[in-house]
């Protein structure tokens, strides 16, 4: 009976770890459709020679047996795996030919398993045969959901993008790693990988985002006093508890901003690409997809001459700007103002990395033309956490090895308070900013950003 291949566990991100995983892919590439692995033929000719030198030259029983098994075992699962890659191999085929038309396009969303209606059959009358596959392009990882007599397919993206033809690499081979062949499987499908909004589908954090035409107590902060009152979400600032309430009701309750701002009419968006982009992405969505931008918006992006008004452009034009080198971020942002601005600009949001990089003196040189044109430009951060910089001392750090914590499929790293802080520093010359947490699902803005502008400054 064959049986799905078993993820293998996880490991550290070493870089050993990572030149092996390497290598160990290009021999399967240089291998390709040769059955026989390393393994198998180191096996077959130990084998070989303790059946022919001892079993039948010196009557060696034990040996006799042991050479015959291994060489039977060898050939037994060659045989098996020639099989299952050819009868994969026809189906793949054959259903390239007739292709089911529900298989159109397919949106993935970063970070979470999604199913792509790619399946292979599950060989059950082809013992101790392991079937695996992966993504080679676009880059994805791939789960295997053995279901009903069939494998199906689901992938996990780790960054937006969109592709036209799938390729991927399927391995066919014995369950002792003995033999094994690998086949490339093209399909022609177009994938859009869309950026992940995380925890950032709060009310909080969307009235933060939003703009609008009234005018705030002018010794208020723009998102309003914390007069009105809402549920306690984890994530919340333990000192907006009302311990009060909580004493006579158990329930937490805590103090929220009024909308002090009504959404403005029409709003200039853009996204910036850099290195750390993707929780700028998922911001950028979920303000487009929940209206943050107002009424009448429109979205342009690195990477892309086409402006989006509507939602499902609006992810074409983010899965594009997936595309574009970090030295270029940031670059198409005047001639965006330029040519939507007509003159002047209403309202200005601009979606950039929470990681200082190439792109951020690009933004500044950028935006110094705004306040002449008589509008307001606005920075939303997006991060995937903030932690605070390493302080050990440089004998600690050689005598203790530290390793980089796992990232989830779909986020990045962690930024630290240092890389927020000089972000915040520059961008405030231009502009209002406030800082999104994808991860935790809060905003951060007023006295949260001064108190990192003194933590880099100490």
């Amino acid at each position: 009976m064959s049986r799905p291949a078993q993820a293998p566990p996880r490991r550290r991100n070493t870089k050993l770890s990572r030149a092996w995983a390497a290598v160990k892919r290009g021999m399967t590439r240089a291998l390709g459709p040769f059955p026989i692995t390393p393994l198998g033929l180191l096996v077959g000719l130990g084998c070989g020679y303790a059946l022919v030198e001892y079993g039948f030259g010196r009557i060696d029983l034990v040996l006799l047996v042991i050479g015959a098994v291994g060489l039977g075992v060898a050939a037994f699962g060659l045989l098996a795996t020639t099989a299952g890659a050819l009868i994969l191999w026809l189906h793949h085929r054959k259903r390239g030919q007739a292709k089911d038309a529900s298989e159109g396009s397919l949106d993935v969303e970063c970070g979470y398993p999604v199913p792509t209606g790619f399946w292979l059959p599950r060989l059950r009358a082809l013992p101790f045969v392991s079937i695996s596959w992966r993504w080679i392009t676009p880059e994805a990882q791939v789960r295997i959901a053995p279901k009903r007599g069939r494998l199906r397919e689901e992938v996990i993206a780790s960054r937006r993008g969109q592709v036209a033809v799938v390729v991927r690499e399927l391995e066919v081979g014995d369950i002792f790693g003995l033999t094994q062949i690998c086949l490339r499987l093209t399909e022609r499908r177009k994938v859009r990988f869309v950026p992940s909004v995380g925890q950032l589908k709060r009310v909080d954090v969307i009235r933060g985002m939003a703009g609008g035409e009234d005018i705030s107590h002018p010794e208020g902060p723009q998102e309003g006093e914390l007069y009105d009152l809402r549920a306690y979400t984890p994530g919340d600032p333990i000192r907006f508890v009302l311990w009060k309430v909580f004493a006579r009701t158990r329930q937490l309750v805590v103090r929220a901003p009024e909308r002090a701002l009504s959404p403005i009419r029409q709003t200039c968006a853009y996204v910036v690409a850099g290195s750390g982009d993707e929780p700028a992405a998922g911001a950028a969505r979920l303000a487009v997809e929940l209206g943050a931008l107002g009424s009448e918006w429109v979205l342009g992006a690195d990477g892309s001459n086409d402006d989006a008004t509507r939602k499902d452009q609006a992810v074409d034009v983010l899965a594009r700007s997936a595309d574009v080198a970090d030295p270029v971020g940031g670059k198409g942002l005047g001639a965006f103002l330029q040519r939507r601005g007509k003159g002047s600009i209403g309202r200005a949001v601009v979606f950039v990395p929470g990681r200082p990089g190439p792109w951020l003196d690009n933004v500044a040189e950028q935006c110094k033309h705004v306040g002449s044109r008589g509008g307001r430009i606005e920075f939303v951060v997006g991060t995937d956490g903030i932690i605070p910089p390493p302080k050990r001392k440089w004998l600690a750090r050689l005598a203790i090895r530290e390793h980089a914590p796992e990232i989830p499929p779909g986020s990045t790293a962690p930024v630290t308070t240092q890389q927020v802080a000089e972000v915040v520093r520059v961008l405030s010359n231009a502009g209002r900013v406030i800082v999104v947490d994808r991860a935790a699902g809060r905003m951060f803005a007023g006295g949260h950003l001064h108190a990192l502008d003194k933590q880099r400054a100490a």
